[in-house]
């Protein structure tokens, strides 16, 4: 039997997710919100959101945008900051933002009032809005970014209660010394000025340590929130949740095994929802339909996320035994070599020192400094639980 003609996914892999379809994380919500809601009586507030690629930092933060505006009256703004290293760059393209996410909102008039003189429409198939200031003025807004940001919250005070913004994927910014004494140096200024502010910051957790070493003060400014992996409620939430949004019934057997599967990790709970929902036959999701899905899964995980030099490797039947014996608890990323050793067999016992190389050439298994000599663990919880489920595949 085939499977069903379906019309769209309600798993969306690789793509942040829709504020309205947004699950979980109900800490982590509570903790942003209430960073926000404390600026509302005139301080500023600056939190960098950390965690791993795919843990849901991005949906996170734009979820929070999205509540705090409707019922806080937040207004704010998301810049994706991808490849920008320039400063200026990055403070053009977040008020841009601001102007093209105002867009049918009340303050839109408000904020294209104030900045006209710097907005061009562009576009052939509908209208969009460029902000393009002279380079002087660029510079200045970024030199004195706090009255930038006063006069922007002035401009929207009959509208707004405080204001937002977003910066997603720093990484070209955050390892600068420029970058971090501006920070603070905002932090000064826009503390003074007692505006309604809050500044969220959207990166790996080694950015945060690399700003904190560029500028030591930025220590006591910069709130951690780091983002863990799912519970298991939350990753049965998060399946049951968008399987019901497309009317389909999901199996107890079946949920189960794709909540072990995706390990917690959203990333990989995408890919399974999404493979699962294309190998259904009949809109139940039975325990069939999940393994199926599974199997697929686990071969685009390894092709999309995965360097082709390590999906490679691992197709060595040796490496793969090792691999079976390193991912048998599927939490633990560390691990001490001497005891992995007397668990393997003659055979991989042979390989595995030439294995152990290979992975910390291609940067899946780093030393673990913390647990002592001889001990490693794997640098990414994607990459671990991708190789479980490749080697526990083969074992169905």
């Amino acid at each position: 039997m085939t499977p069903m003609e379906k019309d769209y996914s309600p798993f969306v892999p690789g793509q942040p997710i829709s504020p309205e379809f947004f699950v979980g994380r109900e800490e982590q919500v509570q903790h942003l919100v209430s960073r926000i809601r404390q600026t509302l009586s005139g301080r500023l507030e600056m939190v960098f959101v950390g965690g791993e690629r795919g843990i849901g930092k991005t949906s996170l933060a734009q979820f929070v945008r999205w509540y705090v505006e409707r019922d806080l009256k937040v207004v704010g703004s998301y810049t994706h900051l991808g490849g920008v290293q320039d400063i200026s760059e990055a403070v053009r393209r977040s008020i841009a933002r601001l102007i093209q996410e105002s867009d049918g909102k009340p303050w839109h008039k408000r904020l294209r009032q104030m900045l006209r003189a710097h907005i061009r429409q562009v576009g052939l198939l509908g209208v969009t809005i460029e902000f393009t200031p002279p380079s002087d003025v660029l510079q200045s807004a970024t030199v004195n970014f706090s009255q930038t940001l006063k006069q922007l919250f002035n401009s929207l005070r009959d509208e707004a209660r405080g204001l937002l913004l977003v910066w997603d994927d720093i990484n070209g910014l955050a390892r600068t010394k420029t970058f971090a004494d501006w920070l603070r140096s905002v932090a000064d200024e826009t503390a003074m000025t007692r505006i309604p502010f809050t500044l969220i910051l959207v990166g790996l957790q080694d950015l945060r340590l690399a700003l904190i070493q560029n500028n030591e003060s930025l220590a006591r400014v910069l709130f951690p929130l780091d983002i863990p992996l799912w519970s298991q409620n939350e990753c049965g939430e998060f399946f049951r949740s968008a399987f019901d949004r497309v009317k389909m019934t999901v199996m107890d057997d079946a949920l189960t095994e794709m909540v072990d599967f995706a390990g917690g990790h959203p990333a990989l709970a995408h890919e399974i929802g999404d493979a699962v929902f294309r190998m259904d036959r009949d809109g139940t999701i039975d325990h069939r339909d999940a393994r199926e899905g599974i199997f697929q899964a686990a071969e685009i995980v390894g092709r999309k996320y995965l360097e082709p030099q390590v999906y490679n490797a691992i197709r060595s039947p040796r490496y793969r035994k090792i691999l079976q014996v390193l991912t048998g608890n599927a939490r633990n990323l560390a691990f001490q070599r001497a005891e992995l050793l007397r668990r393997l067999d003659p055979e991989a016992r042979d390989v595995f020192d030439n294995f152990l190389r290979r992975m910390q050439q291609l940067g899946v298994i780093i030393p673990d400094t913390e647990g002592g000599r001889g001990s490693y663990r794997f640098r990414n919880r994607l990459h671990f639980l991708y190789f479980a489920m490749e080697t526990k595949r083969t074992t169905f």
